[in-house]
């Protein structure tokens, strides 16, 4: 995979270790981080649509709440597979849901 240029090394390198895991588990969703703002950051719907195919419309399915769906979707943007934006994104609402972020 080639690296992404508009996001963090340090995310790049975590995103690949997720991938590389045989079975990641919930701490290492929470683990994962951006550090810092990248262009993926502050995207909204109508950016984050060019993101929407059939392979990522199971995140719209999946979460109720919109954050929840323009988070996976960044996630995804970023280099995540589908399936690991839907559990980074539920590993962060678990998280931090009850700190109202």
């Amino acid at each position: 995979m080639k690296p992404n240029p508009n996001i963090h090394p340090l995310c790049a390198a975590a995103i690949q270790k997720i991938v590389r895991m045989d079975k990641p588990e919930f701490a290492d969703f929470v683990a994962l981080k951006t550090h810092g703002t990248d262009v993926y950051s502050t995207m909204g719907w109508n950016e984050l649509q060019l993101y929407i195919n059939e392979e990522t419309i199971v995140i719209v399915e999946q979460f109720e709440d919109e954050a929840n769906i323009l988070s996976a979707l960044r996630w995804v943007a970023r280099g995540l597979p589908v399936h690991y934006a839907i559990r980074k994104a539920s590993a962060d609402y678990s998280m931090y849901r009850y700190k109202g972020t």
